[in-house]
């Protein structure tokens, strides 16, 4: 029975996880238990697990008697999250620039493609999926563990917020003529140049991620939608 409980609370999480990811949940936003239960038909106490597995990420703030919120960051707090992303992901690229498989430059190569087919489509959520995948790519094409596990643990706080970054006028064009330049420098096995271009994409988003709070910080306060 406790076995069967864990696997709805996984369930559960999973699928917060991908709501806030793609922008459905937005950071300081209520997780109302009876309501969550409602949702995905299970009882309140997988969905108290999920909140404390999505807590541990920084996913999720519990604030105890007060329920849980989405996590929203302040200004300075997000900018050291994408500070931190951006050196750990550069650091992957440089890696990657010396132990990418020719078949792993290929499929990344892919994804960028479809980052700028979805530029030019005005296409943000199928933007926001190929360039996961861009970043996933060369995070895994580093083959080095501990620094992707490190990785999974950091990015997912600046998740919610690239959602919104991509929204901006002419990102995601930009952010294609980014992912070439160190797709190249990979290829061309300069490891320098690649962890230096993929630290200042990253770190790009951060600085561009203010307006986003203040945005979120209006509409918290109006009520409105993005």
């Amino acid at each position: 029975m406790k076995d069967h409980t864990h696997r709805k609370a996984d369930n559960v999480a999973t699928a917060i996880e991908a709501q806030i990811i793609s922008g459905l949940r937005k950071p300081g936003a209520r997780l109302d238990e009876r309501a969550l239960a409602e949702e995905f038909n299970v009882s309140r106490t997988p969905v108290r697990e999920a909140i404390r597995k999505l807590a541990t990420t920084r996913l999720v703030t519990d604030q105890g008697r007060r329920g849980a919120v989405v996590t929203h960051l302040t200004v300075s707090g997000l900018l050291d999250a994408f500070l931190v992303v951006s050196e750990l992901e550069g650091i992957a690229a440089r890696l990657a620039a010396r132990r990418m498989t020719p078949a792993e430059r290929s499929d990344t190569e892919a994804a960028n493609l479809r980052c700028q087919q979805a530029a030019q489509d005005g296409d943000i959520a199928a933007f926001n999926i190929a360039n996961m995948e861009f970043h996933d790519q060369i995070i895994a094409g580093c083959h080095n563990t501990l620094l992707q596990d490190q990785l999974t643990t950091s990015r997912v706080i600046t998740f919610p917020y690239r959602h919104y970054v991509t929204q901006f006028p002419g990102y995601m064009l930009k952010s294609v003529g980014e992912h070439a330049a160190v797709l190249d420098a990979i290829c061309a096995s300069d490891s320098a140049s690649a962890g230096r271009l993929m630290c200042d994409h990253v770190n790009l988003q951060g600085e561009q991620i203010v307006d986003v709070v203040h945005l979120l910080e209006q509409q918290s306060q109006t009520g409105s939608q993005p």
